[in-house]
């Protein structure tokens, strides 16, 4: 019976050690992506936006909203706009109904 309960033991200190080194992990990769540029946390974001998408254009709160769900709260527009443009990015403005104008973001380079 102490050979099973020191097993078991042995068990739940492993499982617990992996946790903790799971847990270190997280943090480590969460403060690695804080102190990443607004740039570079954007040019990943939209790698994974397939081009179908992005031809439709990008809307600023769609992306500040992907941005705050991956790393980070909300960026300033104005951060954002300015990223997007460095990325090749440029604003058209859609006038649409009465209901005001949308301002959407479209690349400049096509995919290859």
């Amino acid at each position: 019976m102490s050979l099973y309960i020191k097993t078991l033991n042995a068990v739940v200190a492993a499982a617990a050690q992996a946790r903790r080194e799971e847990q270190e992990r997280s943090a480590a990769q969460a403060a690695r992506d804080r102190l990443t540029p607004l740039e570079d946390r954007l040019s990943r974001l939209l790698a994974t936006i397939p081009w179908e998408v992005q031809g439709e254009g990008l809307s600023l709160p769609t992306l500040q909203a992907a941005l705050r769900g991956r790393w980070r709260g909300n960026c300033h527009p104005g951060d954002l706009g300015a990223a997007l443009r460095k990325l090749g990015f440029t604003r058209r403005r859609r006038w649409r109904g009465g209901a005001g104008f949308r301002a959407l973001w479209f690349s400049n380079t096509r995919p290859r």
